[in-house]
């Protein structure tokens, strides 16, 4: 669930008024941690990407477009979803269970959602605030999740790259980050496939 924002002459609003400036990146997966700072809105663990994963994923875009939802402890959940894709990928469920467990504790929540999404088409294509806590992006394939500098300009996470956006269901008035996914039927992007995995803690 998201909280979409429409029209252009909003967007530009809320990019000039409400675009917080606190936004951490870095390459150990503890900058995650410093999403509960009151001053940040959006943390990146910027992983590079890895071999086995990538290889793994890329062979679920053989696929047609598929959504797997599964709510569970981190270490069911990871391992439920895996078993859905038919064939176990290894090296998909180690990543799944470790991102599930680390944003389990990062969102205080026991269970987790975790929704795997093979997308091709302009889903969430409008720059939005989640309407959720926390929420966790990775996209293993194909380019990554856009979110809005606090100059107004359009960033794209990376492939395999880690992002927790606090939503605006989040305690206390601190910054939220503007994000969307990245459009496929325009630009250079026309004919390419994602594959992203999304994590929510479930109340």
């Amino acid at each position: 669930m998201h909280t979409m924002m429409p029209g252009a002459s909003r967007l530009l609003l809320v990019r000039r008024r409400e675009v917080p400036s606190a936004i951490v990146s870095g390459f150990m997966p503890s900058v995650l941690d410093r999403i509960h700072s009151s001053d940040t809105g959006l943390a990146i663990w910027r992983r590079f990407t890895r071999l086995n994963l990538l290889v793994s994923a890329s062979t679920l875009l053989t696929r047609p477009p598929f959504t797997l939802t599964i709510a569970d402890a981190p270490e069911m959940a990871a391992r439920r979803l895996c078993h859905d894709l038919l064939l176990f990928h290894w090296a998909l469920y180690a990543d799944f269970r470790r991102l599930a467990t680390r944003f389990s504790t990062l969102a205080a929540s026991p269970v987790v959602r975790m929704r795997l999404e093979h997308v091709t088409d302009d889903s969430c294509g409008k720059f939005h605030v989640d309407a959720v806590g926390l929420r966790l992006l990775c996209t293993y394939v194909g380019p990554g999740t856009e979110w809005v500098d606090p100059g107004g300009k359009i960033r794209r996470m990376t492939t395999m790259e880690v992002a927790v956006f606090k939503g605006s269901a989040f305690p206390g008035a601190g910054p939220r980050v503007l994000h969307r996914s990245p459009p496929l039927s325009t630009g250079t992007l026309v004919g390419q496939s994602r594959l992203v995995l999304c994590i929510d803690a479930v109340p």
